[in-house]
């Protein structure tokens, strides 16, 4: 099989967000996995600089890299579908990880046991700081569409909220991100330049 890893990811940015939703701006997974990578890196470091903790930020943001990784095959499925119930959600995730296997078979022998990693390895630490930047990230886009007038994201910015409070009780670092940056994120650009 030929060496297409790097691009059946690199198709990710033609990969729809938000299915089913009318947006105002529209959102592809890329443009998603960037918004991931940055919130995990930056509870990660949060944990680091001002928790004291010890993590590592090159598998924290790895993962957050690869998290939607099989999106490429499969392309994006809203939450709602995937999370119907625990029989949809189990096959779901059986899905995905086919899909990660068949991903791997397409890179070269000597660097598939590194990715493989990537895909199967990580610690429920780390686990759980791409899960919050997924919500984070998830909940930023809401209030981008709720600023813009668009009520079809009143309920997913809800229960979005609701999940990102949820991580805030167990991860500090989800806190600080809520009360540092989060504000900022209901301005304009053009409020941001008064906010000096």
């Amino acid at each position: 099989m030929q060496n297409v890893f790097f691009a059946l990811l690199n198709r990710l940015r033609s990969t729809a967000r938000w299915s089913g939703m009318v947006l105002t701006q529209s959102e592809n997974v890329a443009e998603h996995t960037f918004g991931v990578a940055l919130f995990a890196h930056a509870l990660a470091i949060i944990d680091r600089d001002v928790y004291g903790q010890n993590v590592d930020l090159g598998e924290v943001v790895a993962a957050a890299l690869l998290h939607d990784a099989s999106e490429a095959i499969l392309t994006d499925v809203i939450a709602p579908v995937k999370k119907y119930n625990p029989e949809v959600e189990a096959a779901f995730k059986t899905l995905e990880n086919l899909a990660e296997q068949q991903l791997l078979k397409t890179l070269p022998r000597e660097l598939t046991q590194t990715y493989e990693a990537l895909f199967t390895s990580r610690s429920p630490e780390v686990h759980r700081y791409v899960h919050a930047a997924d919500k984070l990230d998830a909940l930023c886009k809401c209030k981008l569409e709720l600023r813009r007038g668009n009520q079809e994201f009143a309920i997913a910015a809800q229960q979005i909220g609701e999940a990102v409070e949820e991580f805030a009780q167990g991860m500090p670092s989800v806190r600080y991100f809520l009360d540092t940056f989060m504000p900022a994120f209901d301005h304009s650009i053009d409020e941001y330049r008064y906010l000096q």
